[in-house]
């Protein structure tokens, strides 16, 4: 018996790219750049990304005192650069960090570096190959062609002493010499994918119901109507061959510019004109029914956002707070800040590794109790918002008018309050 699997299209495609000596990051090589943009249309998915990205940075260093140590001249503080690296790695899973060196070949700056701005070197090119490409707009969204001359590549981290001498000596000297760069990526010779990539088509749908829910606004809900009318003669500056810009074209008349500006924003197209022959016809308005989409948008949208916020990994209770039951205590809330605690957790130690491994090697002891851990998110936060509801409706469920013993039964399986915690507050 075969089995037939069903053909799943790759999500990105790396190539030698011989113009550049890199590695294209997809087909057009700016794959960081669309999921940016998706996110950043979404709602829910940029939601996602700052909670995970909050999670992973967590309450900041363990020792209070890094987060103010100054890592260069710009003034980039530690605790900066683990907000600027936790916030890549929440999305991107990966992350970079440019480092340079005295004489000493001791690392004297850090500095971070977007992920979005790094490619991969061409492993068959001599010049590029064990280097990192660094360049601000592989998007083309500035420029229409991409710069060689300004695409600036940085060795890959190596803090031994002779490999550093060795890349000096092929820069042509220490002041010539631009660092390498610290380059976490969870994949092997590959670009990684988004945290959230397999539900990237939902960024998509999301932005688009936004879009049509704006469009419905600023038309003010106009009825979709159609417009019978005689068909308009072409008139002598339509049919002129003298127009430059279009000649032979039909330019739209004063009517249709009328009609265009009475409908609104977003090309809302809620008139339809049809052209009659007969010229006896007299024009007419006439209203056709469209399908209702309200139900089915709203089945849409609440999907999509389960989706999104599934490919997050994110406890639903993070994101949706209003929609759960609202413990006295913040029970539910609280224990899904625990449960991302948990999942965030191997992140948070790669965040430690990763500086103890840098700064192992930095000029100046700035942590000589070598703790780099990461706090955690406190589970009081959930207190805050919930806690201050739940209150409310306490209250008013004890001033109730209804028996004493129905408002111990709702304090103890609504509220989760114990038995006799709830009886002790309703005598």
């Amino acid at each position: 018996m075969k089995t037939y699997l069903p053909q799943i299209e790759r999500r990105i495609f790396v190539r030698p790219n011989q113009t550049f000596g890199i590695l294209n990051y997809d087909l057009d090589n700016a794959y960081p750049q669309r999921m940016l943009e998706l996110v950043a249309a979404s709602p829910t998915a940029k939601d996602c990304w700052n909670k995970r990205a909050k999670f992973i940075g967590g309450n900041g260093f363990e020792e209070t005192s890094l987060g103010k140590q100054i890592i260069n001249q710009k003034g980039l503080t530690l605790a900066k650069l683990l907000k600027a690296v936790a916030t890549d790695k929440a999305l991107f899973t990966g992350f970079g960090i440019h480092v340079n060196y005295n004489a000493n070949f001791k690392i004297a700056s850090v500095n971070y570096v977007k992920f979005e701005d790094i490619r991969l070197g061409d492993t068959d090119c001599p010049e590029t190959v064990d280097k990192y490409a660094i360049y601000s707009d592989w998007g083309r969204k500035t420029w229409k062609n991409i710069m060689r001359s300004k695409i600036t590549f940085l060795d890959k981290y190596n803090p031994d002493e002779q490999a550093i001498k060795n890349q000096v000596l092929a820069t042509g000297g220490w002041d010539k010499y631009k660092g390498q760069l610290f380059y976490f990526n969870p994949e092997v010779d590959d670009y990684p994918l988004i945290e959230a990539d397999s539900v990237w088509e939902d960024f998509e749908t999301e932005a688009g119901i936004k879009i049509f829910n704006n469009r419905e606004v600023t038309t003010g809900f106009l009825p979709s109507t159609m417009l019978f009318m005689q068909a308009r003669r072409e008139e002598a500056d339509n049919s002129s061959p003298d127009n430059d810009e279009l000649p032979y074209t039909n330019m739209p008349s004063q009517l249709e510019k009328d009609l265009g500006s009475f409908q609104g924003a977003k090309s809302a197209q809620k008139i339809i004109v049809i052209e009659y022959e007969d010229e006896t016809s007299k024009p007419e308005f006439k209203p056709y029914s469209i399908q209702n989409n309200d139900k089915l948008f709203e089945t849409t949208e609440k999907s999509v956002e389960a989706r999104i916020i599934k490919g997050f990994s994110i406890p639903k209770e993070l994101i949706n707070s209003e929609n759960t039951s609202g413990l006295s205590n913040g029970g539910e809330k609280k224990e899904a800040i625990r449960e991302f605690n948990d999942n965030t957790a191997p992140d948070r130690m790669e965040l430690s590794e990763t500086f103890a491994e840098i700064f192992s090697h930095y000029y100046i002891d700035i942590n000589p109790t070598e703790n780099w851990s990461i706090l955690t998110v406190p589970a009081n936060v959930a207190d805050d918002i919930t806690g201050i509801k739940a209150g409310a409706s306490i209250n008013q469920l004890l001033l109730a008018n209804i028996p004493a013993e129905n408002k111990v039964a709702t304090l103890v399986y609504a509220y989760g309050f114990k038995q006799a915690e709830a009886e002790a507050m309703c005598l």
